[in-house]
């Protein structure tokens, strides 16, 4: 069977100019950002195409994009009118993918393109923090995403200003990180590098006055490559896509700003699912403390339970009721927003998760876990406390967290689960140091678990705050890790769904 864009030959490819760079070639991006911007090619609306930029060292997508003229396949799927449905494009918005780690000149010159308007990204929540870089230099990439950028609009600065054409030149650049405020912490973090390498006062006012940081929030589940049944689409399609990314057809982007922003994103135009408002943060907060809380509060358990993925978890007798129950019992009664618009938006996750066309992986979901927890459950925990509550739910979710780097002993982290199974996940390398070490301490008593989850919380490089000063959720974290390891996670989860 030939690839897709040998069967396809030359009606699938668009030779739309390349206006953005965006950081990440993942499932993500291309199956919500990148289908967007194919829509709104359609319409002749945003008329560009982007350049894919591999986040880390350790990526395999690039090279099956070369291999694929960075064609790739969307399988949609979803409910309307009561009637599952399925759609199915081939997307043709990348022109083309680059390793910054070997083509850091080529990352460069296209970063001077008078072509070139928009940056993109989503790095998780890790990607958006500083790294202290190498002095910036043409041969080697920095380390960190916000280092790549400083360095890229340094050499687009440098370039235009010898044009004698800095207005007007500066880049748009819109994350799609789950971070409150992403483009606001993004900037921060792009002028800190900014003096940390002590570059050009001129510089530092041009990213100030010609660049913009944009704040957004994204929503859509993107599962990725459906390996449990892809010979199967692939008959259907009639050719083979290393790349197919399925995910949902629920959608929903909110981008901060005005007319020129929704003018510049005519996402909203082209009739997607997109709201482009002066302040978006209810619709970040309803979206990360529910949708992405539950994710981040229940999979750890999941996985080390044996299932697979969302769907799995949702239909199981024990995990779907303590999901259904951390979501409406703990999330929603902490997070100050109206009750009514919680609960309906939480309705719709729990449809969402439940859908078993999605087979949403829970490995990948546990990427970066350490980010996550801190983005999506902190929060809620600690507005919880504010309000004298101790919930007991997520804590148990923090227990199953640090449950899981139990035998870690580097990155990739290794997991055994229950019924003989195992798996893995990447997370930060500081994180895994801190657990692994934690861990040490342990001696199979409860009392010993109160110096591993001690040393865990009170790590403020993690947290950005001591957890472990709060005596009386680190002691119920503590019992609850014990429980985890001696009674196990089902058990552990039936006794607090009894005793609720």
């Amino acid at each position: 069977m030939q690839t897709l864009n040998l069967a396809l030959k030359t009606e699938a490819k668009s030779s739309l100019p390349v206006c953005a760079l965006q950081f990440g070639e993942g499932n993500f991006l291309r199956g919500f950002l990148d289908w967007m911007i194919f829509k709104a090619n359609a319409q002749g609306l945003f008329n560009g195409r982007v350049l894919a930029l591999q986040c880390t060292p350790r990526g395999k997508v690039v090279p099956k994009l070369k291999a694929q003229d960075c064609l790739y396949t969307t399988i949609l799927h979803g409910f309307k009118d009561g009637k599952e449905i399925e759609e199915r494009e081939v997307i043709n918005t990348i022109a083309d993918a680059l390793n910054p780690y070997e083509d850091w000149e080529k990352v460069l010159a296209a970063g001077v393109s008078s072509d070139l308007k928009f940056v993109f990204s989503n790095t998780t929540e890790a990607g958006i923090t500083f790294v202290h870089e190498q002095p910036f230099n043409t041969d080697v990439c920095p380390e960190s995403f916000p280092g790549k950028l400083t360095a890229i609009l340094y050499e687009r600065y440098k370039a235009f200003k010898e044009q004698g054409a800095l207005a007007g030149s500066g880049l748009w650049i819109v994350p799609c990180e789950l971070l409150d405020d992403n483009g606001s912490k993004l900037k921060d973090i792009v002028l800190q590098q900014i003096e940390d390498q002590h570059l050009d006062e001129d510089f530092k006012q041009y990213v100030l006055n010609e660049c913009r940081f944009i704040n957004t929030l994204v929503d859509r589940v993107v599962s990725g490559y459906p390996k449990d049944n892809a010979a199967a689409y692939q008959e259907k399609l009639g050719y083979q896509d290393e790349l197919m990314t399925c995910g949902e057809c629920f959608h929903f982007f909110a981008i901060e700003g005005g007319e020129d922003v929704a003018e510049a994103l005519p996402f909203a135009k082209a009739g997607l699912n997109v709201v482009v408002a002066d302040d978006i943060t209810p619709y970040r907060l309803r979206k990360v403390r529910i949708l992405n809380g539950t994710h981040t509060a229940n999979v750890p358990a999941a996985f080390l339970y044996g299932l697979d993925t969302v769907d799995q978890m949702m239909s199981d007798e024990i995990t779907g009721k303590f999901a259904r129950s951390v979501i409406f019992d703990e999330i929603i009664p902490a997070v100050n927003l109206d009750k009514d618009m919680l609960i309906s938006f939480a309705n719709d996750v729990v449809d969402r998760f439940s859908d078993p066309s999605m087979h949403h992986q829970l490995a990948s979901i546990l990427m970066n876990s350490t980010s996550k927890v801190k983005a999506r459950i902190l929060p809620t925990i600690l507005d919880a406390r504010a309000k004298g509550v101790l919930p007991k739910k997520l804590c148990f979710a923090l227990a199953a967290y640090i449950a899981l780097y139990k035998n870690a002993s580097g990155v990739p982290v290794q997991v055994q689960r229950a019924g003989g199974k195992s798996g893995e996940f990447v997370d930060d390398a500081y994180a895994v140091e801190v657990l692994t070490k934690a861990w040490s301490l342990y001696q199979k008593t409860e009392a010993s678990a109160l110096f591993t989850v001690k040393a865990v919380l009170s790590d403020v490089k993690l947290w950005g705050c001591d957890l472990s000063s709060d005596v009386d959720l680190t002691s119920l974290v503590a019992r609850l890790t014990h429980a985890v390891i001696s009674d196990g996670v089902a058990a552990t989860m039936k006794d607090l769904l009894e005793h609720n």
